[in-house]
């Protein structure tokens, strides 16, 4: 836990850094954007106005992601990140139309901007990029998608303030529709940027994106563990930084519930030690393999046809031997149902005193009784002996 409070802390704190820096760089380019007459630094200054207002969306979205789970939110605040994300994707498109709206309407009567105009936008290069540097560093320790998000907002202002540069340096050598031009341009990148980001989280909102490398970590995990015989319909689904997991394991379908138990305790636990980025683990036990391929290639759960109450069919198995004096009781009585049908075993309690042959006459009897019953298609009796008699 203290780990993970130490990558949100770096996680803030290189947020803010971009935060008080893009302020700084919208105010700067559009004042010499202003008072230099360059419609492309004017257009860059709306873009870092967006990473600024970015920044404070993943502020939000960081510090969210960051409570614990609660009665609202039985599976953590992680998707507020990807919300983030996702409003991120809505501000540098609508920026993006601003600035492509406040740049055509200046193409009409380009101006040749002054030569400071290209020395902001030097300084805006060399310093965006620094920043894309420092918060995708941590976004990849901390796996925030919304920190990768805003580090890829700071390569995209980079990226406009060189086409900036180029349109303020075109117009400067005797082009001058050449400024107007990269407005238009840095408008366009933004918009694409804010697209892509935008339909990134919409497929981690709507669980489309599919954890191949997890996946496949899963695999390699559940191979090593003793206990499980196969395993399938393995799950990863993100929740902002971290990730959820539900996975299927075939067990010895003789073994008990609590044995099952214990194996499956044990993958949740190998996962969550090997997986770092897993908070949450969901270990479903078979007793045999109820997955299949379609013609189509789809993997699907077979149907499963349920038994009765295993109580109704404990009463009419202790009914049946009843009605044999030889069987003093039954001491444990265990339904298994495997291949689609049910096979009961069946400890039977007999005189100590009796010979084994008429011991397994006894048992025969009682099989074939049991078999006749209603859903159960075989027996297997087990005797136990009596000796305090």
């Amino acid at each position: 836990m203290q780990a993970l409070d130490l990558t949100e802390k770096h996680a803030l704190k290189v947020t803010w850094l971009g935060l008080w820096a893009n302020l700084l760089l919208a105010i700067s380019k559009g004042f010499v954007g202003t008072i230099a007459h360059s419609s492309a630094l004017i257009a860059d200054a709306g873009h870092s106005f967006s990473d600024l207002l970015s920044d404070g969306i993943t502020l939000w979205a960081v510090k969210m992601a960051g409570v614990p789970k609660d009665k609202n939110h039985p599976y953590g605040h992680g998707k507020f990140e990807t919300v983030g994300t996702f409003l991120i994707s809505l501000l540098l498109i609508l920026t993006g139309i601003g600035v492509a709206w406040h740049v055509f309407n200046k193409m009409d009567e380009p101006v040749v901007p002054d030569t400071v105009a290209l020395w902001m936008a030097v300084v805006a290069i060399g310093v965006k990029e620094i920043l894309f540097h420092l918060t995708r560093m941590v976004a990849r320790r901390s796996g925030s998608r919304v920190l990768l998000a805003n580090a890829w907002h700071h390569r995209s202002d980079a990226i406009s303030s060189v086409a900036a540069l180029i349109g303020i340096g075109g117009a400067l050598w005797g082009i001058p529709l050449m400024d107007p031009i990269a407005g238009v341009l840095v408008a366009g990148l933004i918009i694409k940027t804010g697209i892509d980001i935008g339909y990134e989280s919409i497929r981690e909102l709507t669980d489309e994106t599919v954890e191949e490398e997890v996946i496949s970590k899963l695999g390699q995990i559940l191979t090593d563990i003793r206990g499980v015989d196969h395993y399938h319909e393995m799950r990863a689904r993100r929740m902002g930084p971290h990730l959820l997991v539900d996975l299927h394991i075939e067990v010895d379908s003789m073994m008990s519930i609590s044995a099952a138990h214990q194996v499956a305790e044990r993958v949740r636990l190998r996962i969550l030690e090997e997986l770092p980025a897993v908070n949450e683990v969901l270990v479903h036990v078979d007793a045999e393999d109820d997955f299949f391929e379609t013609k189509e290639g789809l993997d699907q759960t077979q149907d499963i046809i349920l038994m009765r109450p295993q109580s109704e069919i404990e009463d009419d198995v202790k009914n049946v031997l009843k009605q044999m004096p030889a069987i003093l009781g039954t001491t444990h009585i265990y339904c298994h149902y495997l291949s689609q049908k049910l096979n009961v075993q069946v400890n039977i309690l007999l005189d100590a005193e009796l010979r084994i042959r008429d011991a397994q006459k006894i048992a025969s009897a009682a099989r074939t009784k049991i078999e006749e019953i209603k859903d159960i298609d075989a027996a297997d009796i087990h005797l136990e002996l009596d000796d305090s008699l």
